[in-house]
């Protein structure tokens, strides 16, 4: 049984904490809702690019291209996104579990020596460290905001590694981003270039639910092209253009997923915080009646006593 003075100081610790999970609560809202603008700033020329990238499909055999070039599966590269920070409930738990099971469901002396980990993010890279499974690199800082200069290193990485053949597929496992309160652990093939996997990635900048689900697609217009010097040419720029904005989206949706989820954390961290300083409100209003009652029952006592 905790005694009144014990009650009250514990009282005080958690309102405190609460303080504090109440702050990082509106942070986690405010990066959350930047991460969803960055990825909107880009959808406009992603949606163009598609439709020039259709329009050469009728002028030129794009499955030629180098980055669409499918080949024997011999070595795999597993590019894994998740967070350089915890307290975002089970998010990064999720991300690790399914590139893990990734891993395990490969064909026998593929795992180890034949996969490659390219991790994104203080979690993963510890994750995989620790399991002592080869990381062919790392990169982590892309927590709260990011450019799309600062992870072109990873995305012209990924190009190279596939060029040089030094891996035969690429996949990637990243936590996409429906709503505030609903975010989905992802395995998706990256290399080769799949266009419908762009084109979904283009689709899901816009949320489900939320502030910018209304947001209405842009209108698309046909037109006739003259490319110059030559379609391929074209091709030849646009193709790695569209893998770094996939790349730049699977990390702009992590990010929102890793606020949005903090931000949940931290909201039942404080309603969690709010109901035991209730209750121990409570026992502390009950301990210091019973006191009272006690002292004056002692006080009608003695007073009888002394009569």
């Amino acid at each position: 049984m905790l005694s009144t003075r014990e009650a009250k100081i514990k009282i005080r610790s958690i309102n405190n904490t609460k303080q504090i999970t109440k702050a990082m609560e509106m942070v986690s809202a405010s990066k959350m809702r930047r991460s969803q603008q960055v990825a909107l700033g880009s959808r406009f020329y992603c949606e163009k690019a598609l439709q020039i990238l259709g329009n050469l499909s009728e002028h030129t055999d794009y499955n030629l291209h180098p980055l669409l070039k499918r080949r024997p599966v011999n070595k795999v590269g597993l590019l894994v996104i998740a967070s350089d920070k915890g307290l975002c409930g089970g998010l990064n738990a999720n991300v690790l579990k399914k590139a893990q099971k990734f891993l395990e469901a490969l064909p026998v002396g593929r795992q180890g020596e034949r996969a490659d980990v390219i991790a994104v993010g203080k979690r993963a890279r510890d994750f995989f460290l620790w399991r002592k499974i080869n990381i062919a690199e790392s990169f982590i800082g892309f927590g709260d905001s990011i450019k799309i200069e600062e992870m072109l290193p990873i995305a012209d990485s990924l190009i190279k590694w596939y060029q040089e053949q030094k891996y035969d597929s690429v996949t990637a496992v990243y936590t996409k981003f429906f709503s505030t309160l609903k975010q989905e652990a992802v395995v998706r093939q990256i290399l080769p270039i799949n266009i419908e996997s762009i084109k979904e990635i283009v689709a899901g900048i816009l949320p489900e639910r939320g502030r910018y689900s209304d947001l209405k697609q842009s209108r698309h217009h046909n037109y006739e092209y003259l490319y110059e010097p030559s379609s391929e040419s074209v091709l030849n720029n646009l193709l790695p253009d569209l893998f770094r904005i996939q790349i730049y989206h699977m990390i702009l949706e992590s990010n929102a997923s890793e606020h949005s989820a903090r931000m949940v954390a931290m909201r039942n961290a404080s309603d969690s915080a709010q109901k035991l300083i209730e209750e121990l409100t409570l026992y502390f209003n009950k301990a210091r009646q019973s006191a009272i009652t006690k002292e004056i029952s002692e006080i009608t006592a003695g007073a009888e006593a002394l009569q």
